[in-house]
């Protein structure tokens, strides 16, 4: 069974599925990228379903589905997306599956903000897909220069004249709410990226010690190796499995950053990320 539930995160009412399995005792809970609806995932979390395997998607506050208002309305921020909406998220499945086995999976920001939801401690793994920092000199050539232009001009010029940002005039993303694009743009902006403007009593980071596993992809434009091998050296006491996926070893031309969701990979990736879960 597929159905829709409420979590109130604090900030809004979340809009979140779950599917069902009693199959097994594992649930699997996905943690989006940046402006991506949680239908994205949909596809693989049946794959998943269908073998044996609970998961809950959601939408972060401003985000697809959980966009209730006018997003010129909507006040969270990025930190907003971790400290309240993923805890939140992460809480309604400690409190509603006690006995079973947790999983966190987060994607790009997803596995960022993993280390702010204090409750991720409770997980029983933690899969981190293409969670990378987004600082803008981790980029090299041209894709630098693109990542700065966005970072210093596109963002704060967007977001400004429209009062929130645009993705979808420039992307296939959902539009952000202006404080989530203004919060990301300057964590872009620094070496440091979000820990420009947390202090280490803000974030579990270090605290996590369950079993993790990083991945990160050859052709991801979005999230270079050097950058996802910075965000994944923050979970610094937790035992970690990294991974490099490379497209000429799934018979493709290109994963990128959004691929491995994608059915083409069911009888792939998908059963490598099966077995990581279960």
């Amino acid at each position: 069974m597929i159905r829709k539930i409420a979590i109130e995160s604090g900030l809004e009412t979340l809009s979140a599925t779950l599917f069902e399995s009693s199959a097994t005792n594992t649930m699997l809970l996905i943690a989006p990228a940046t402006g991506v609806k949680q239908d994205f995932y949909h596809k693989f979390a049946g794959f998943l379903q269908n073998n044996g395997i609970a998961v809950v998607t959601f939408d972060y506050c401003g985000i697809g589905q959980s966009l209730k208002r006018p997003i010129k309305e909507i006040t969270c921020n990025a930190m907003d997306w971790g400290k309240k909406d993923l805890e939140s998220v992460i809480n309604y499945v400690l409190q509603n599956f006690p006995s079973h086995k947790k999983c966190l999976l987060g994607h790009s920001i997803g596995g960022q903000l993993i280390g702010l939801a204090k409750s991720s401690i409770h997980m029983d793994k933690i899969i981190l897909v293409a969670a990378q920092s987004g600082y803008w000199k981790f980029w090299t050539g041209y894709a630098r220069t693109k990542m700065w232009f966005n970072w210093h001009i596109l963002f704060p010029l967007l977001t400004s004249l429209f009062g929130y940002f645009p993705s979808k005039k420039v992307s296939r993303m959902e539009n952000l709410p202006r404080n989530v694009a203004k919060q990301w743009r300057n964590w872009g902006k620094h070496a440091d990226y979000m820990f420009s403007q947390l202090s280490a009593n803000e974030t579990v980071f270090e605290e996590l010690t369950v079993e993790m596993t990083a991945y990160s992809i050859e052709d991801d434009k979005f999230a270079p190796k050097k950058a996802v091998n910075w965000m994944t050296e923050k979970y610094s006491n937790a035992p970690i499995k990294t991974l490099h996926l490379e497209p000429s070893k799934f018979e493709t031309d290109s994963i990128g950053h959004f691929g491995v969701f994608r059915d083409k990979f069911e009888n792939t990736l998908w059963k490598k990320l099966f077995l990581e879960i279960n």
